[in-house]
């Protein structure tokens, strides 16, 4: 690596908290330019902090549709719905969910959010799922 190609590498770096991979890529990618570069990565950079929620927000969703809302009386589930489901209907009807909490806690009915949670490799349950439940 040259110095003029180091010189370049560290002057991305002081202005983006990037890898020296990334700055090299970016220089790569501007046939060495580095005012293509820094400006190739402002572009990402206003690009990725909306890039992350996004993906944040689908992982939120994801596991809001593998948990689950159950209301039982005694052994009997009466009504399974995802967490997902719940929060759009609390959301978009707050006075109806709280009046219908309140209902089914006076009516001695019980209600769960039973969690399915990802098993990490290291568990030994060779990649399935584990329950978590909650009262």
């Amino acid at each position: 690596m040259t110095d003029e190609l180091l010189g370049k590498i560290e002057e991305i770096r002081r202005r983006f908290p990037v890898s020296y991979e990334e700055a090299r890529k970016a220089l790569d990618e501007t046939s060495g330019d580095l005012v293509e570069a820094l400006i190739l990565l402002e572009k990402r950079t206003k690009n990725g902090p909306s890039r992350e929620l996004m993906e944040k927000l689908q992982k939120l969703w994801e596991e809001g549709n593998r948990s689950k809302i159950r209301v039982r009386k005694g052994d009997q589930v009466l009504v399974e719905v995802p967490v997902t489901a719940g929060v759009v209907g609390a959301v978009l009807a707050p006075h109806l969910t709280l009046v219908g909490a309140v209902a089914a806690l006076a009516a001695k009915y019980r209600i769960e959010v039973d969690k399915v949670e990802k098993a990490e490799a290291n568990s030994g349950d060779q990649g399935g799922e584990r329950r978590a439940g909650t009262d």
